[in-house]
């Protein structure tokens, strides 16, 4: 949630000292709005100063405020994503979005939060280089051999960089910063993913400057944006580009939108030019360029499931909840994958029984399939599970990919996948906790038939 009230006093750019916190992308809406009424835009290169709050030396910055601009004018500085005000209640928030930076691929995002939460937590630079140990208490509980992997190779990133951690010792000086009198004209800009409000800088800045929290309207299964926030965001981007959206097209949007705004934006920005010169949006433009909204995470998810790795599916599954309007539609994802490669083990077996060799290259097998295709015309038919009418190089991952599998497996996964759709469907469990029915599905991928049998072997004894 924005303030109100507190928007309308940084539009007037009535402050000198302001904090910006919570949703990334809100936050940078909220500077650069405030910047643009502070600053015309011939000001902005020598006017304008951004630091990292990550590698901030407080000395360097008491003595910024407080020298004169040399241009004149205003003068902002901003502070980007600081940890000084943070506290410990914030740590499992730096830790969560650490590991979904990490799972990703925004790799610069994780190592700048697995920063702040070394910084928060009090851990230097000889304690990430000598084991694991500070993971688990900066958590606050045990965590998972997956996620421990990917918090110490982001934090072990930033060491590897060179980057020192600032020590939170410095908080007084901050504090005594805030409250001098800054040159005229000069303006602190702070943002940060969280704040503890119990801080004494906290306190400080909110005392003598103004203090904005933006966070996002969610739905309350928290699953996706609140439906009014959405369609408010939605029409003013489309109001600025002179474009307007039937309802069936707003509907359709935001079915398929999940509750990342950076991206819902990033997506709105290619609707507007794909619809070029047209100022009214359809549904069907929504279905053309916002169909692959999920793609990339189920991209993820399937290819994990293909390894059947459960250091990989289980990161790929939680994420992939994160996106999806249901978890039915994450069932449905892992439903599909294993059919097609139960059809894929049955066709090595059948049409390239006497053409199909462990290790084949991709290049070996275009033209085998070349000449399967031209030997069964129908074979170009599509239909939801003919996978000889997929592309070439699909078709050989599925190929390849289904010899990992056993026969009696994939049935036992596809008895595990129906278990669940009841279980969804008629239990108190897929009400309550969704998220538990598909991690027990995942164990049954992702345990081979030797361990079963050990298992087995060992309750009896």
């Amino acid at each position: 949630m924005i303030k109100k009230e507190s928007i309308e006093k940084n539009q007037q750019g009535s402050e000198s000292r302001y904090l910006f916190f919570g949703d990334e992308f809100l936050v940078k809406e909220q500077v650069q709005t405030l910047v643009s009424n502070l600053l015309d835009e011939k000001l902005r290169e020598t006017n304008l100063i951004v630091l990292d709050g990550n590698t901030l030396d407080l000395s360097d910055l008491f003595a910024l405020v407080l020298t004169p601009s040399l241009f004149g004018g205003t003068r902002v500085i901003v502070v980007e994503q600081t940890s000084l005000f943070m506290g410990r209640t914030d740590q499992k928030k730096l830790l969560s979005k650490t590991l979904e930076a990490w799972r990703t691929g925004d790799r610069k995002t994780a190592v700048r939060t697995v920063a702040q939460l070394l910084i928060v937590a009090g851990v230097d630079s000889i304690e990430v280089e000598a084991g694991t140990d500070w993971i688990d208490e900066s958590a606050g509980h045990p965590v998972l051999p997956e996620d421990r992997e990917a918090l110490a190779m982001a934090a072990q990133a930033w060491v590897e960089e060179g980057r020192a951690l600032p020590s939170g010792s410095g908080e007084g000086l901050l504090e005594d910063l805030l409250q001098s009198a800054f040159p005229e004209e000069t303006v602190l800009i702070f943002t940060a993913i969280a704040a503890d409000k119990r801080k004494k800088v906290y306190k400080a800045l909110e005392k003598r400057g103004r203090v904005v929290e933006c966070s996002l309207f969610e739905d309350k299964s928290g699953v996706s944006l609140d439906r009014s926030f959405f369609d408010r965001r939605v029409r003013d981007a489309l109001a600025r580009a002179g474009k307007s959206m039937s309802r069936e097209a707003l509907d359709r949007m935001f079915a398929l939108s999940g509750k990342e705004l950076r991206r819902l934006h990033g997506e709105l920005d290619k609707l507007v030019t794909y619809v070029g010169s047209r100022d009214r949006i359809s549904a069907q433009d929504v279905e053309l360029v916002f169909g692959d909204f999920h793609e990339e995470a189920f991209f993820e998810l399937t290819n994990a499931l293909r390894t059947a790795d459960l250091n990989r599916c289980l990161p790929a599954l939680h994420h992939n909840l994160k996106i999806v309007a249901h978890p039915l539609q994450t069932l449905a994802a892992i439903t599909t994958e294993f059919r097609r490669l139960l059809v894929a083990r049955e066709l090595l077996f059948t049409v390239f029984r006497s053409s199909w060799k462990q290790g084949m290259s991709y290049d070996s097998f275009s033209s085998v399939v070349k000449k399967i295709r031209e030997n069964n015309p129908k074979s170009g038919e599509r239909g939801k599970h003919n996978l000889i009418s997929m592309k070439d190089y699909p078709l050989y991952l599925y190929l390849r990919d289904a010899q990992k599998f056993p026969l009696e497996k994939l049935v036992r996964i596809m008895e595990g996948i129906l278990e669940a759709d009841i279980m969804f469907k008629s239990s108190k469990l897929g009400y309550s906790s969704p998220q538990t029915i598909l991690e027990n599905l995942i164990l049954t991928i992702c345990t081979s038939d030797k361990d079963k049998t050990l298992k087995r072997a060992t309750e009896r004894r």
